[in-house]
């Protein structure tokens, strides 16, 4: 093994070695499963969080070795082919590694620089790849000539094609890291998903067309009106709560699964059965709820608003999806946009709904805050203006803030202040032992509705005691 770590160091820098060794399948083997822990570590790294973890990442990481290494071993004679490949795989190792060092030391060391126009254009990122481009090819070809005696020439050109073999072969496979960082978007991993993306939607259908589109769009009055004709009146001297539920990302069933859970808690303690509308983006219930769109958004508030009394019932919105620096994620057949934090608080603004709580379950969620905290609103969200949430990855039923606060706070006998602290607490906890970056949940508690929801409350306790 440190023989041919020796070729892989000499080849690194462009050396050929006179005595290269031949190895046998065992180290080859040895060399890959370093290759494939290199690349989970910083896929970890990269996600912030071993909680992204996604099990399908281990059987891409499988694939992609073994595709790679097959394809690679056309380019290589058999008498030296596992010596050459088993240098390919150190070299992987190395290059990965140095990238990834580039990456993440440039922020911490030279912050300016890595929000500069210059480290974040295209130029740059153009030169950085030519020149690993041209490094890897002259380090692989020193690998093959201390293997066989051919021209420098010819030698180059195989190598040439093997690197365009391989750019091909990582380009167009199906991709899904091990642990998701907070941006991925497997529309955009790599080539195949892109293609895979304008052809396919989200269940492996066609991608739907305009006529399609247009024809949902047609259906849309007819189920929120369905929604909303299955909502109970509202009664005189009594004050009701109404619940408008809102999953705004399709491919991902986590956001389903949270609403549902979600508004499930919050029924434990305060009586919106019968009074919830819910607004959903998932093919699964593309026929029978309606979408979450801006615009059912609005028709939704005010169709809410027409059945309650605005000065004295209450509105729980509860909003989950991925969120940016700009809104909350909608992601809708034929597009994805933003529901901004201006938009939700003017549509409740504009209704005359004067008591609401606001969740919301987003990335960058914080920005919800400043529009619509007063004396008669409870604001709660997953994360500061300035940072991600954690827990949305595939086949999870809560993002951490789902569970910390829903599944785990939010209980008969607690009122949403302590169950906020609860959650923030163990949200923090979860955060350290992963070495995340804080999320910083935010909270306001209007004084107003904190009296208004007392009595609420405890006849919700008393009812379950």
């Amino acid at each position: 093994m440190w023989r041919v770590f020796r070729l892989a160091a000499r080849a690194a820098v462009w050396r050929t070695t006179s005595d290269a060794p031949l190895v046998g399948l065992p180290v080859l083997l040895g060399c890959a499963i370093v290759v494939a822990m290199v690349r989970i570590g910083l896929e970890l790294l990269a996600a912030g969080s071993w909680h992204a973890f996604n099990p399908y990442g281990l059987n891409a990481v499988v694939a992609w070795l073994a595709i790679e290494l097959a394809v690679a071993a056309l380019f290589v004679r058999p008498t030296g082919r596992a010596t050459a490949l088993s240098a390919m795989s150190i070299l992987w190792v190395a290059a990965e590694s140095i990238v990834a060092a580039i990456r993440f030391a440039v922020p911490l060391l030279a912050p300016a620089a890595a929000l500069s126009a210059f480290w974040n254009s295209t130029i740059t990122a153009v030169v950085i790849f030519a020149v690993a481009v041209g490094w890897w090819v002259g380090a692989m070809t020193c690998v093959v000539q201390s293997l066989e005696l051919q021209s420098r020439l010819f030698v180059i050109g195989r190598i040439a094609a093997l690197w365009l073999a391989l750019f091909a072969a990582n380009a167009l496979v199906p991709h899904a890291p091990v642990f998701l960082p907070p941006d991925f978007d497997v529309h955009n991993a790599n080539w195949w998903e892109v293609l895979h993306a304008y052809y396919q939607n989200e269940d492996g259908g066609t991608r739907a067309s305009p006529r399609e589109i247009a024809q949902i769009e047609k259906a849309q009055p007819e189920l929120l009106q369905a929604e909303i004709a299955r909502l109970a009146p509202q009664r005189k001297g009594v004050t009701d709560v109404y619940a408008l539920g809102v999953a705004g990302w399709a491919e991902q069933d986590v956001f389903l699964k949270e609403l549902d859970g979600g508004l499930a808690s919050i029924a434990g303690i305060l009586p919106i059965k019968e009074r919830t509308v819910r607004l959903i983006n998932s093919r699964e219930t593309l026929g029978t709820v309606p979408l979450a769109s801006p615009r059912n958004f609005a028709a939704a508030v005010h169709a809410i608003g027409d059945v309650m009394d605005k000065d004295e019932d209450i509105l729980v919105l509860l909003m989950t999806s991925h969120g940016d620096e700009r809104g909350f994620a909608l992601q809708i057949p034929g597009s994805t946009i933003d529901l901004t934090p201006d938009q939700v608080a003017s549509t409740l603004d504009s209704e005359g709904i004067k008591y609401r709580v606001v969740i919301v379950s987003a990335c960058f969620a914080g920005i919800f805050l400043p529009p619509l905290r007063n004396d008669n609103t409870i604001v709660i969200t997953a994360a500061d203006a300035k940072s991600t949430s954690f827990g949305c990855a595939p086949e999870r039923d809560w993002t951490y803030f789902g569970d910390a606060f829903f599944r785990q706070s939010l209980h008969p006998g607690t009122d949403f202040e302590n169950a906020f602290e609860h959650a923030r607490i163990l949200i923090h906890g979860w955060e350290l032992m992963d070495h995340a970056q804080p999320s910083n949940p935010q909270a306001q508690f209007g004084p107003a509705l904190i009296n208004k929801l007392a009595p609420i409350l405890a006849a919700a306790q008393n009812a379950g005691q």
